[in-house]
């Protein structure tokens, strides 16, 4: 359960780690419950800027966590820490750019309320594989 939590220092990164996924999965739940046909025309401003927030947010915090995944590998070397900053910026050139757009899509004022919901539903798909795979690089920093 370590992988999860912590206390101390790296209970305020998980913490970090946790608050950024939370304006994600509120999207999701304002597009299931509150998008209707009534009010596809409306739009969440103050959602939009937390969306945008956390989504800089998961930006900063993967990259350090890569850093820290390349930090707990045994034979590392400058090129380690290179190799896992290409695998950073590729990830998130796809998913990342997934994320971003299927997020701007849902929170988006249009009719097309279940092109709406399914773009929800697979933005925080993308931020569940990036957050479980911070959470990962943070646990095996810890426990090397």
């Amino acid at each position: 359960m370590t992988l999860f939590y912590s206390e101390g220092i790296w209970g305020a990164w998980y913490a970090l780690l946790w608050a950024a996924i939370v304006p994600f999965a509120i999207m999701l739940l304002w597009t299931l419950l509150r998008v209707s046909k009534a009010t596809s025309a409306e739009e969440s401003t103050w959602l939009n800027g937390a969306v945008l927030g956390a989504f800089f947010t998961l930006i900063v915090t993967s990259l350090l966590s890569a850093m820290l995944f390349a930090r707990s590998t045994e034979h590392r070397a400058w090129w380690t820490y290179l190799a896992w900053l290409a695998v950073h910026f590729v990830g998130w050139t796809f998913v990342g750019s997934g994320v971003f757009f299927a997020s701007l899509l849902a929170l988006a004022a249009s009719p097309r309320i279940a092109m709406r919901r399914v773009a929800a539903v697979l933005a925080v798909a993308g931020v569940s594989l990036i957050h479980f795979a911070s959470l990962y690089a943070t646990w095996r920093f810890r426990i090397r």
